[in-house]
């Protein structure tokens, strides 16, 4: 038998506090053989995360109970900083989850790539720059010195994806640690930056250790995968008989809450609800969908480039270009598409948070001449929940706070609405008094939705809510908008990228690119039986369980 490059043996870890440890890890055992890719799966907080960073001695209030962590043969924990110094970004390398938080703002991507070079490979600062040009263009990057030139905030998440994997692959490491590294891209992009990540491990020998809460995706690259659940290893084994064959309840229940082969529109199992047998409640039918409530006819949105042209002539940009669009009452209407498609900015526009042309009308009105109260009648739930919450009030302000718009109501009365929300959306009136970052992220999710919910609207525009979420809690989100759609009769503009998601909760669905929307029907027909050649192509990018045959 081969000598494993990562073992991870009984390693059990704590993080130390103001006044006490918080236990993180218990007993954590495995190991990734030479040219494997072995994923680790579970929900956020299961200690995935922490696994990889102890490898790499990234925690530095981390306290080692016991254990050990032997990679490359170097004994982890017993080795000098100096020792992990060299093994970092050189035969070890780590893609984390964010590239635009772990690129350096302020360099170029040329000075990132042959920093990292530089300072593990004794060659001329030249062969630096050479080295740097060939790992993009092996990445399939048209114009590797246009993206050498940028900063990282010039690129678009997949391109920063991808100058990460080429600074991971910099200095032929032999072990490559992917924390979550397609966790917020499209399908499209998510698929080239798996095919790449795949295509350099295969050529260069490199065992990957591939962290993921998308059992899909770790269905489509993973030789074997390890299960963790609270800070355990709780299932093991070769990808395929895990995912067809789960033994443990934990196993079973991630793949339970999963939307993908479900019948749409019906209740998803969630985890909390399968490991405590709770039954899992059922909903109300959502009503047929009655009379249009919002209808688009060729809107656009135009926004001028920066500097203009000779002779003062102001050139523009096309975002959205002529796109029509109803939602009936009790409806969910999906768009979907890549990111850049305009997706987000079609939404913007309206609820009037972007300049668009063409014709808007809210219940037969033109949207500019709605009053107030009517205007409050559609409301939109942003993408991520934790920049659109204010982090100074408590959470019974947040939710509250469009009721003080022209009113001025008590705080008694606002306390009370609050509390009314919370049931609403399944939270805890206890938390009433907590600031949002004290709430995990489903949580917070929800006090988007309570807030946008407090006026109450007929209209919700809800863009990407669950993109950043885990299968659990996603399957908590979407039941909780199908039960709100079914006990209000809500209508519902759903902004997403994650196909088996609108599968599940769309009447009917719109396809967009390039500002445009190309094909547009009812849902199982236009993700079924796509007629246009990029909604085929956008349904081939999606990573599919059952793409993974049962051993």
């Amino acid at each position: 038998m081969t000598t494993p490059l990562l073992s991870i043996s009984d390693l059990s870890l704590a993080f130390a506090g103001f006044d006490a440890t918080t236990a993180a890890l218990h007993g954590v055992s495995l190991h990734v053989d030479a040219g494997e890719i072995v994923g680790l799966v579970g929900e956020s907080g299961s200690g995935k995360s922490v696994t990889a960073m102890s490898i790499l001695q990234l925690l530095p209030t981390a306290v080692y109970a016991r254990g050990r962590i032997d990679a490359l043969g170097h004994e982890v924990l017993k080795s000098s900083q100096r020792e992990l110094q060299a093994m970092r970004g050189a035969d070890v390398a780590m893609i984390f989850q964010e590239p635009m938080t772990a690129l350096n703002p302020t360099l170029r991507v040329r000075e990132q790539i042959t920093d990292v070079i530089l300072r593990h490979r004794d060659v001329p600062r030249a062969e630096a720059n050479m080295q740097a040009t060939e790992l993009l263009t092996d990445l399939h990057i048209a114009d590797p010195l246009h993206v050498l030139q940028a900063y990282p905030h010039q690129l678009s998440g997949g391109m920063r994806q991808r100058v990460m994997i080429a600074m991971a692959f910099s200095c032929h490491p032999k072990l490559i640690i992917a924390d979550e590294p397609t966790t917020a891209l499209d399908v499209t992009v998510q698929a080239q930056i798996l095919a790449l990540l795949k295509e350099r491990a295969a050529a260069t020998g490199a065992a990957v250790l591939l962290i993921s809460h998308d059992l899909a995706v770790i269905a489509a690259m993973c030789d074997r995968v390890y299960v963790m659940y609270q800070g355990k290893v709780v299932e093991e084994g070769p990808t395929r008989a895990v995912i067809h064959h789960p033994q443990h309840a934990y196993t079973q229940a991630l793949l339970n809450a999963l939307p993908e082969g479900k019948q749409p529109k019906a209740r998803l199992a969630t985890v909390a609800s399968a490991l405590s047998g709770t039954a899992q409640a059922q909903g109300k039918a959502a009503p047929a969908p009655g009379a249009v409530l919002f209808e688009a006819r060729g809107v656009s949105v135009k926004y001028p480039r920066h500097g203009g042209s000779l002779m003062g002539a102001r050139t523009y940009t096309t975002v959205v270009d002529d796109v029509s669009l109803t939602i009936r009452e009790g409806e969910t209407v999906s768009v979907v598409g890549e990111s850049g498609s305009g997706k987000t900015t079609f939404a913007a526009a309206l609820v009037g948070l972007a300049p668009a042309t063409g014709s808007l009308m809210y219940k037969g009105k033109d949207l500019a001449a709605l009053s107030p109260a009517e205007r409050r009648e559609i409301q939109m739930v942003f993408q991520d929940p934790q920049s659109s919450l204010d982090p100074r009030w408590p959470a019974w302000r947040i939710v509250t706070e469009p009721l003080t718009v022209g009113a001025n109501p008590s705080r008694a009365e606002l306390r009370e609405r609050a509390t009314a929300l919370f049931r609403d959306v399944g939270l805890d009136a206890d938390t009433l008094d907590r600031l949002a970052h004290q709430f995990s992220g489903g949580q917070r999710q929800r006090l988007a939705i309570a807030r946008a919910l407090s006026v109450r609207p007929r209209l919700l525009i809800l863009d990407e809510p669950t993109s950043a979420l885990d299968v659990s809690v996603q399957a908590q989100i979407l039941n909780l908008l199908l039960d709100l759609q079914a006990e209000h009769g809500l209508s519902y503009l759903f902004i997403s990228h994650n196909v088996s998601v609108v599968r599940h909760i769309s009447d009917r669905v719109a396809v967009m690119t390039r500002g445009q929307i190309v094909e547009q029907g009812p849902a199982a027909e236009v993700l079924e039986r796509p007629a246009h050649p990029y909604t085929r192509a956008l349904m081939d990018a999606v990573p599919k369980l059952q793409t993974t045959a049962p051993p």
